[in-house]
């Protein structure tokens, strides 16, 4: 079963319903299934099954351009969401933040993180063969 990271409160069985309703129109119609997931997407922009599907359709419609462009943009939102908790506070909090990091070996000497989400480091890897292939 797919993680559906959400920003918002949303009704789970009606996203639920809507995404069941996507998967459908893609056995009949991929470019109607693909507007239907971009309006599942603007209501809830941190659905990552949704942009999964978007990704698989652009891939069997060989669209490998339009592909890219959604594994662009599905890492873009999730790093947004994933930034560093605490980026707004000071002082020692910070400080002992940065240690604790360091000192797990969750980011470099530098504060940049080397660990990746999940879906990020998945997409980036399908950005990766995608590039290749077209190559």
């Amino acid at each position: 079963m797919k993680t559906t990271h959400l920003n918002k409160s949303p009704d789970k069985k009606k996203l639920h319903l809507w995404m069941q309703d996507a998967r459908q129109l893609e056995k009949d119609d991929k470019e109607k299934a693909i507007v239907e997931y971009k309006k599942i997407l603007s209501a809830y922009p941190l659905t990552e099954e949704a942009y999964d599907r978007i990704m698989v359709l652009f891939r069997q419609m060989k669209q490998f351009e339009e592909e890219v462009h959604w594994i662009d943009r599905a890492i873009r939102t999730f790093e947004k969401s994933f930034k560093q908790p605490g980026e707004h506070l000071k002082g020692k909090v910070v400080t002992l933040s940065r240690s604790i990091l360091r000192s797990t070996g969750l980011v470099d000497k530098k504060g940049k993180s080397l660990y990746q989400p999940a879906p990020i480091s998945r997409w980036q890897k399908r950005k990766e063969l995608l590039i290749k292939r077209q190559a």
